[in-house]
Parts: C-alpha cells; sequence; structure tokens
C-alpha cells in the first residue's frame, strides 16, 4: 500500500471523526425552510466530501446530487447514504466538469469557495464556480454560498503560528497530525500562503512525512458580489456569522463568515 493511499485514507477518515460541526447544516437547513415553497427542492452540493452536509439534506426530503474529487471522502459518503434513495453522488472535478441543470438549489458550503486546489488563477477559479453554479440552476433558482469573510484577513493570517489541528488514529491503525506552520498573506494579490506537514506513522511501524504549500485567494466583498451579479444571479438575503443579521457594506470588524441566498434571473 502506498503512502498517498495511506495518507488520504488517514486524513479522510479523521476529518469525518473531526469536523462534525452542525451550525451551518441547520442554518442551511432553516433557510430552504423560510425561502423555499416547502416542496422537495432539487438541490446539488458541490464539494460533498464525506457528505456532512449533503445527507442531512437528503434525510430532510431533499432530492440531493453531490460530487466531490476525493475518492477517500467519497466512499465515506457512499456508506453514509446506503439505502437512501433521494441522493446520488459521484466523482468530478469542480473546475472541469459540467455540474448539471435545472437544480432548484447549488450549496457552495464548508469554505468550499475559499479552499479550490487548482492551477488555474484563484480568483478566476472562484468567479468559476459562481458561473458554474448560476448555469446549474433553474431560473428563479437559489445560489447558497457560505464561506469566510474578513474585515482585515492580514491581521487574521498573518498572526497565524504554528498548529496542530487534525490528530488522531484511523481504522487501518495509520496514526498521525497534520502541522500547519503559519501563513502570509499578501494585501494586493489578496492570497494567503502556507506550509503543511502530515506526520504519519502506518500500521506497519513506518514513519513518514508528507509536505505540500497551499495557496487561498481570500475575495473582497465587492469581488463576490461582482461575480455574482456578473452571473446574473442576485443577492435576495445575505447572512453575518450565521444570525438573521444581513452582512454590512462594506463589512465591519465582527464580520468573519457571509452567507448569500442569490436568486437566477
Amino acid at each position: 500500500m502506498n503512502r498517498d493511499f495511506i495518507a488520504k485514507h488517514w486524513y479522510a477518515y479523521i476529518y469525518e471523526q473531526l469536523e462534525n460541526q452542525t451550525d451551518d447544516v441547520e442554518f442551511l437547513l432553516n433557510v430552504l425552510q423560510k425561502y423555499t415553497d416547502g416542496s422537495p427542492q432539487k438541490i446539488l452540493e458541490v464539494a460533498c466530501g464525506g457528505g456532512r452536509i449533503c445527507i442531512p439534506l437528503a434525510q430532510a426530503g431533499h432530492i440531493v446530487t453531490g460530487f466531490d474529487a476525493d475518492e477517500h471522502m467519497l466512499l465515506r459518503c457512499y456508506r453514509r447514504m446506503k439505502g437512501m434513495s433521494n441522493i446520488t453522488c459521484y466523482s468530478a472535478d469542480a473546475l472541469t466538469s459540467d455540474w448539471g441543470s435545472d437544480f432548484d438549489v447549488v450549496v457552495l458550503a464548508g469554505n468550499v469557495f475559499i479552499n479550490i486546489e487548482t492551477d488555474m488563477d484563484y480568483a478566476q477559479a472562484q468567479q468559476t464556480f459562481i458561473h458554474k453554479a448560476a448555469m446549474a440552476l433553474k431560473h428563479g433558482g437559489h445560489l447558497f454560498l457560505d464561506f469566510d469573510l474578513h474585515y482585515d484577513p492580514a491581521r487574521i493570517f498573518n498572526e497565524l503560528g504554528e498548529s496542530s489541528y487534525f490528530n488522531g488514529t484511523d481504522d487501518m491503525g495509520t496514526s498521525g497530525r497534520t502541522v500547519s506552520y503559519g501563513s502570509v498573506y499578501d494585501p494586493v494579490t489578496r492570497i494567503c500562503a502556507g506550509t503543511e506537514h502530515w506526520e504519519l506513522k502506518a500500521n506497519n511501524g513506518e514513519s513518514f512525512i508528507i509536505s505540500e504549500q497551499w495557496h487561498k485567494h481570500i475575495p473582497s466583498q465587492a469581488q463576490v458580489y461582482g461575480w455574482l451579479s456578473e452571473a446574473g444571479l442576485t443577492i435576495e438575503r445575505s447572512y453575518k456569522n450565521y444570525s438573521d443579521e444581513p452582512i454590512p457594506e462594506p463589512i465591519d470588524e465582527s464580520t468573519h463568515r457571509a452567507t448569500i441566498w442569490a436568486r437566477k434571473g
């Protein structure tokens, strides 16, 4: 068994164990209940991972499609959706694949909008996501966009020190942790860059480290709103920090999370 397989299996297992927050899922379900007609919605979740969001949507009675590029995460989603007839998940790359069409709702949540992995220009990739979401929606459908939005990204990202956020042992006996060695934010490009190590020990006793550099584009409020408008999406409601308070324009220092409900047409 190669190191790449061991590492990806370990990460998917630990991610599922530790990334189990429900506040964003409950918020999404509440928005759907309030602002749709009450019938089951045809919903697409992009980068559905292990099903943390798409499974509860299906359990609530919606007709759900999800896709992800990570086969290890999808295997966990497949297990959780077993026996459910109103959900379909499959493997696909969000930037290169067709997202389908005629959806009532497209969900870009869990910071997928920020954490795009690509060789493309990062801002262009984010704009592409919004364009593809608009193309996948039926006329009158809605985009649910949920992402980090910071008043002062430099203060947030330039002050990050060394941290370990995933730590544990998976079901194959691989143990390890992820270590992030801080980050640097460029206010001109709005790119945040950092280095991460996966320090792992396989069940045969072999220890190894996988290192990777990561980059994220931290979009401004004006950029996101502009991309939505260019894609033919009109913001009907916005929410600050999972509250009923709308996102201020411009954002203030207390803003750290933005949720947008935007209509096509």
